[in-house]
């Protein structure tokens, strides 16, 4: 799994990884599904180019499966893809409409197909999504634009791809402090925190941060949280 924090610009170091395994995977030039939400269809199609240009850099065929409110993920929509793409926007909506889904995805990375999800795509891949919000108990544990629309930070069951809570846009937008009061408030008891530019790449080796940020990991330690620093490379 690819668990990309956001923040658009030459993602070359890191997405290459995701599109290289799915081309290992097809044996020649891969063919990515990249899954998108928005409130309407033309409003998701306007991000197409996006996401076509940054992906396109790895010479793989991108097709788009665009969500909308009316529209949710369905497993006839991933078929004969050698990887998967979950991309950014209000996680929220990414979760109800890629949740019909789950079991088809969990089943396509346990068959060895490659998983990436950038900022909402990486928010609801563990087994805990974390869709939102900005206080816990009335208290702000980051600032107010990182709410998705919620306001209590607000957990839900994820895809199950990974035993972790995850956040992005950490230094950017201030979610450490998030990450760090989830498992202080005892509600998970590990979460990630990960840097725009970045990616926590999760596999046979364990936890790699790829990119130019840190990845920054949460676990309770007695009455305190401890967070071990990941650096991108």
């Amino acid at each position: 799994m690819h668990l990309i924090g956001g923040g658009w610009a030459d993602e070359s170091a890191w997405t290459g990884r995701f599109v290289d395994e799915a081309r290992a995977r097809a044996g020649g030039r891969p063919t990515i599904a990249v899954v998108l939400w928005a409130p309407t269809l033309a409003e998701g199609e306007a991000w197409h180019a996006d996401y076509r240009d940054d992906l396109a850099k790895h010479d793989c065929e991108v097709r788009f499966v665009q969500l909308a409110a009316d529209r949710r993920l369905d497993a006839s929509d991933l078929v004969g893809a050698d990887g998967v793409f979950v991309g950014g926007g209000l996680t929220p909506g990414y979760h109800e409409a890629v949740m019909p889904a789950a079991q088809a995805i969990r089943e396509l990375v346990a068959d060895g197909t490659p998983y990436a999800g950038f900022s909402a795509g990486a928010m609801i891949a563990g087994d805990v999504a974390l869709l939102g919000g900005w206080r816990i108990g009335g208290v702000e544990v980051t600032q107010e634009r990182s709410n998705e629309g919620l306001d209590d930070v607000t957990l839900a069951e994820g895809i199950g791809l990974v035993d972790v809570v995850v956040d992005v846009h950490a230094a950017q937008y201030g979610n450490l402090g998030r990450a760090v009061a989830i498992v202080d408030a005892e509600l998970v008891e590990r979460t990630v925190a990960i840097d725009e530019r970045t990616s926590l790449v999760v596999g046979e080796q364990g936890l790699v941060a790829a990119g130019e940020g840190n990845v920054y990991v949460c676990t309770k330690d007695g009455p305190h949280v401890q967070v071990a620093v990941l650096g991108g490379r």
